[in-house]
């Protein structure tokens, strides 16, 4: 009977280790999830397939302009690049697709694919292909096209190490880390511009327009007074809230201890909340099922508030949010006369993979 008393209490304790540890994790996929360990595993051999194209060292045409293709793709796992995102023009570090052969662009495709769902690899294709009417557009001189996004790898891919790698360009951010069979994938940063296309061959065309429908389809669901509650006064921001352009170093971090503010989700409606779901879903499902489901299986809609900033038409500025104890999703409608949009997932504890690597090392010791 002691031994038995002796047993019943050791598990309460661990119950209440296991359950301290679910809350304060940040939402990232794995847990244990095979078909997410199965996707860990195509990804290291994927990102390794590119590897392989640069292991032999500088090529004679690398030679005479003087730079080696896998120093640029290759950085280490602790390079401070990993963990600065940058959703603007900007001379980043990574290989470009324009320095790549079309074996190397055919391999980054296929990495890509190991994580985008239809949807999101679409997406990101939709993204690069919009630098085509800016470079047309704009006289300001920025690099536009499609060839300017950099694929940066940052470790050695494998089953048994923790590394990660980064497909970026203007108006595109994907971060992944790897750890323990497990991956992490925010921030995940979509923009478009224009965000709709309103002359010429392509009039119509609207890029991210399903999570801009499904905050614009909540927002115009709620009452009066409930509207009340999620719109607030002022004008929208001008940029995302959580974004570091323009912004000190030291305030990087400001976004994850912002004010309470909008209406929370679990005061809704059952109809108003499935469409609250519908963002998040529409958030999460730009990557393959198997990562999707895991991070969905984490995120209660209950826990989130939606925040409203702006006119609540469609093709007027506007700015919302849904975010809660760990989740945190803005969209940003205000630039280029409101046709201009910003879109990041972010965690507020994972971003980068930091409490995913955190617990691989903890595991480890």
């Amino acid at each position: 009977m002691a031994n038995f008393k002796r047993i019943m209490v050791a598990l309460t304790v661990l119950g209440a280790v296991i359950f301290t540890l679910a809350v304060v994790r940040a939402d990232h996929a794995g847990n244990a999830d095979p078909d997410v360990a199965s996707m860990s595993g195509q990804m290291a051999a994927a990102a390794n397939a590119i590897l392989a194209t640069v292991a032999d060292g500088p090529t004679g045409i690398e030679s005479a302009v003087g730079y080696d293709r896998r120093e640029l793709l290759q950085l280490d796992f602790t390079d401070d690049a990993r963990t600065n995102y940058v959703y603007w023009p900007y001379l980043r570090k990574g290989l470009p697709l324009e320095y790549m052969t079309a074996q190397q662009k055919f391999l980054t495709h296929n990495l890509l694919n190991t994580a985008l769902s239809a949807k999101g690899y679409l997406s990101a294709i939709q993204v690069m292909q919009l630098e085509k009417l800016l470079a047309d557009a704009e006289v300001v001189g920025f690099p536009r096209g499609p060839e300017n996004y950099t694929l940066a790898i940052f470790g050695t891919p494998g089953m048994d190490s923790d590394w990660g790698w980064r497909f970026e360009g203007h108006h595109l951010s994907l971060n992944f880390a790897v750890a323990n069979d497990e991956i992490s994938v925010t921030p995940t940063f979509f923009g478009a511009s224009p965000a709709a296309i309103r002359t010429g061959t392509l009039a119509g065309f609207r890029s991210q327009h399903y999570v801009h429908d499904a905050g614009l389809a909540l927002v115009n669901a709620l009452s009066d007074s409930q509207r009340a509650e999620a719109i607030e006064d002022g004008n929208p921001p001008f940029d995302i809230v959580s974004g570091t352009l323009n912004r000190p170093h030291g305030s990087w971090d400001d976004w994850k201890s912002l004010p309470q503010t909008g209406i929370a989700i679990s005061s809704l409606d059952a109809q108003q909340k499935q469409l609250a779901q519908h963002i998040l879903d529409e958030v999460v499902t730009v990557y393959r099922p198997e990562i999707s489901r895991a991070y969905l299986a984490q995120v209660d809609v209950n826990e989130l508030r939606f925040t409203w900033y702006g006119s609540t038409l469609g093709n007027e500025a506007h700015y919302w949010r849904l975010d809660g104890p760990d989740f945190f999703f803005e969209y940003d409608l205000v630039q280029g006369d409101g046709n201009h949009v910003h879109a990041v997932w972010r965690s507020k504890q994972g971003d980068f993979g930091a409490d995913l690597l955190m617990q691989h090392r903890a595991e480890s010791h």
